[in-house]
């Protein structure tokens, strides 16, 4: 208990100068799914599948199973669906809450026939659940649209079980028909309804008793909301207040995102963001009869030298994989291309693409796509880095010293030094993000009583979790997806994987493996945990269990002698199988991206391989520590540059390993 308590007071004072840093990287991985046809839409059906689905203008939506970048066909309802005009087509998607149960889902498209805003109820096939019956369930409503342009398009239920649609004002310039003020009309508005209704009902939904019109009330029952010009792309904030977030797309002059009350006005035509058109100069804030106008969050102006011209909504970042900050909402233009982030209470730009941004997307873990009409889905990547103790994203060189049992640290931010006693000799450096900040905690687990002691940077205190037996072998790693590392470890004596989840505190056992393998923890199928996986020095194998779906794969890649090191070589955001052969100072690659294989001489005998991502750029870097010399070597895999650096004494243990220790 002294040394415990010894511990917890030196890291008050040392691991305060861990501190969390400046704005993350914006990384992406292009054309992430291709094979698409202007795609407007993506999202998931929260039914704990995984699976994304994507809508395709011309009233196709596909779907693309986990762990997969090739999409099927879901539904093909392209006979209904009126593509023409630009602004027309399928455009929206919604699950119900309950969809894994009663497989109802919904679509906004414009009607063939007319041009008319018609949402449809589908059903997914009972016997097939990739594939959706094609004969529409019934429809929900029909909203007569004059113009082939400003037809909305969103449709998402609320966390009150209700469905949300956003409307256009009905097209043309400057709402000739002041439809967004008009409450008798629904375009121009947000409308909620109650889909829960027998099929065959007329209508089709009940009325929630709260929109702001409902009843006696003078107005259209199904608005909660008016005043809107073309809400194209509106989502909810799936965390906090599960507020309604809704990129406006303006006229000439303003570009504005606003957050979406019941009963609320957002001024169109009125007001172009905060800015008085002067269509109805009376209604303004000068006027004789102002109305009242709930502001942008935010807005942007189009005038040169920017080119923005039309915005397009995003959504609240609520993702695990420390893509952005927690909170920042992301949105972009349509017309530029640029990737955008609102982050207290800044715009800031993100990312310039040749992308005609027609939506964004979310899956299951909450982590988002860039989806552009061009027919190409991208996907905004996770900053998780290993040994990343300053939370720049940038693998820090690290040694833990048994002999002293001190951590010594090299910052990649500034080049600080940090050392930190932690720990007593025969422990094993286990530095993972166990607290979720971000940033590696410094931790050991101690065979001898099986006792993991983590010292967590969010807050210098010191965590004691039993966990294991004698002779185990830790295998940390983010099992579970929620982004803070798991305890786990592999108990050669029986071969089984036992996890204590970070998650939810449960507890699983999983047997998997023969006596003599060396565990992986390594995110081969690219779902953002880790799986359970095992490289065999007999016969040069990799064995794994894909957290995605489950199945089993071997791959014959190494030989007897060779030390396993895998990483994200090819940045596909995948785990590649690697080997590093000390006989003759040699990597091999084998590319998740295209199954090439690559090789690369870089080292001598005796050196250990210690696979970090030393730039920052994503992707993993060759890099060995030299016992001998205690230099480190590292090719950036951005730059190419060689990078070499002394740390660490003889005796030392690299934190940045993935063999055992």
């Amino acid at each position: 208990m002294r040394a415990l308590v010894a511990l917890f007071f030196l890291a008050a004072v040392s691991a305060s100068a861990i501190l969390a840093q400046g704005p993350l990287p914006f990384r992406m991985k292009d054309n992430f799914i291709t094979g698409l046809s202007s795609p407007l839409h993506l999202t998931n059906a929260k039914d704990g599948t995984r699976r994304i689905f994507i809508v395709q203008q011309r009233g196709i939506i596909k779907v693309v199973q986990p762990g997969s970048t090739v999409p099927t066909d879901f539904l093909n309802i392209s006979s209904v669906v009126s593509s023409s005009g630009g602004e027309r087509g399928l455009l929206g998607l919604a699950f119900h809450p309950q969809y894994r149960d009663n497989r109802r889902f919904f679509v906004y498209y414009t009607r063939q026939s007319d041009g008319s805003i018609e949402i449809a109820e589908y059903a997914a096939s009972e016997a097939n659940p990739n594939i959706a019956v094609p004969t529409a369930v019934r429809t929900i409503i029909s909203i007569a649209h004059p113009a082939g342009n400003h037809n909305g398009g969103t449709i998402a239920f609320g966390a009150d079980g209700y469905l949300y649609a956003g409307t256009g004002d009905g097209g043309g310039a400057n709402d000739t028909s002041n439809n967004a003020q008009n409450i008798n009309v629904l375009l121009g508005k947000f409308l909620r309804i109650d889909i829960d209704t027998p099929v065959g009902q007329v209508p089709a939904y009940n009325i929630p008793p709260t929109n702001p019109y409902a009843g006696a009330t003078a107005g259209s029952d199904e608005i909660f909301a008016i005043g809107l010009r073309n809400p194209f792309r509106f989502s909810f904030d799936r965390g906090g207040t599960n507020q309604l977030w809704v990129g406006d797309v303006g006229q000439g002059v303003i570009e504005e995102v606003d957050v979406i009350t019941n009963g609320g006005n957002y001024g169109w035509r009125v007001y172009e963001g905060t800015r008085c058109t002067g269509n109805d100069p009376n209604r303004c804030s000068t006027g004789t009869n102002p109305l009242v106008q709930i502001p942008p969050v935010f807005e942007y102006n189009r005038q040169s030298p920017s080119q923005r011209c039309s915005i397009t909504g995003g959504y609240v970042y609520r993702g695990k994989q420390n893509a952005m900050p927690d909170g920042s909402y992301l949105y972009g233009d349509f017309c530029t291309g640029e990737i955008l982030m609102w982050h207290n209470g800044q715009q800031v730009p993100l990312r310039d693409t040749s992308r005609s941004i027609a939506s964004f997307g979310e899956d299951e873990d909450g982590e988002l796509y860039v989806v552009g009409l061009g027919g190409t889905v991208d996907k905004i990547l996770g900053n998780r880095t290993s040994s990343d103790f300053d939370g720049d994203v940038k693998t820090d060189r690290s040694v833990f010293r048994p002999l002293n049992g001190t951590w010594y640290i090299v910052n990649s931010l500034n080049n600080s030094v940090v050392t930190q006693q932690f720990g007593l000799t025969g422990d094993i450096p286990v530095s993972e993000d166990y607290d979720g900040d971000h940033r590696a905690d410094i931790s050991v687990y101690r065979p001898l009583e099986g006792n993991w002691y983590s010292l967590r940077s969010s807050d210098s205190t010191v965590s004691v979790q039993r966990f294991g037996l004698t002779g185990d072998v830790p295998a940390t790693g983010d099992y579970d997806g929620d982004g803070r590392g798991d305890l786990v470890v592999y108990r050669p004596t029986n071969n089984i994987w036992y996890t204590l989840r970070s998650s939810d505190g449960g507890y699983s056992e999983f047997r998997f493996g023969l006596t003599d393998d060396i565990p992986v923890a390594a995110d081969i199928d690219g779902d953002g945990r880790s799986d359970i996986a095992v490289w065999r020095p007999s016969n040069g194998r990799w064995y794994s269990i894909n957290s995605s779906n489950g199945n089993y794969i071997e791959v014959q890649f190494g030989l007897n002698g060779d030390i396993p090191a895998p990483g994200d070589f090819d940045g596909d955001t995948k785990t590649d199988y690697v080997v590093y052969r000390p006989s003759v100072g040699q990597w091999f690659i084998l590319r998740s991206l295209d199954n090439g294989v690559r090789q690369f001489s870089w080292g001598l005998d005796g050196d250990i391989p210690v696979v970090g991502d030393y730039d920052g750029d994503g992707v993993d870097d060759l890099a060995v520590h030299r016992p001998s010399d205690n230099v480190w070597y590292v090719i950036g895999s951005n730059s190419g540059i060689l990078s070499f650096g002394q740390w660490g004494l003889p005796g030392d243990l690299p934190v940045p390993k993935y063999d055992t220790p």
